[in-house]
């Protein structure tokens, strides 16, 4: 299934606390399309293991060294984001 990235700015050499990678797990969720499906898997990695292979579509990536986290949906927390990015 086809999904959105979503990056995260952090410090060099850290990792995300568990709310921030699940807030981004959600927000790769809602935007693929995979959207309105109660969980799903959502992968994830450090951006210097994301490449756009050449003459591929624009959007389309492969990553390697991935992590996939099974994300059972929580719909208040999606609400919250999407309050928070109208809000800005």
């Amino acid at each position: 299934m086809t999904g959105a990235h979503v990056v995260v700015r952090l410090e060099k050499g850290k990792a995300p606390d568990q709310e921030t990678l699940l807030d981004a797990a959600h927000l790769a969720l809602h935007f693929s399309d995979a959207r309105g499906e109660p969980q799903a898997d959502v992968a994830y990695t450090r951006v210097k293991h994301v490449r756009k292979p050449k003459g591929s579509a624009p959007g389309a990536v492969t990553y390697s060294q991935e992590k996939v986290l099974l994300l059972r949906v929580e719909p208040r927390r999606i609400e919250r984001l999407l309050g928070e990015e109208e809000a800005e």
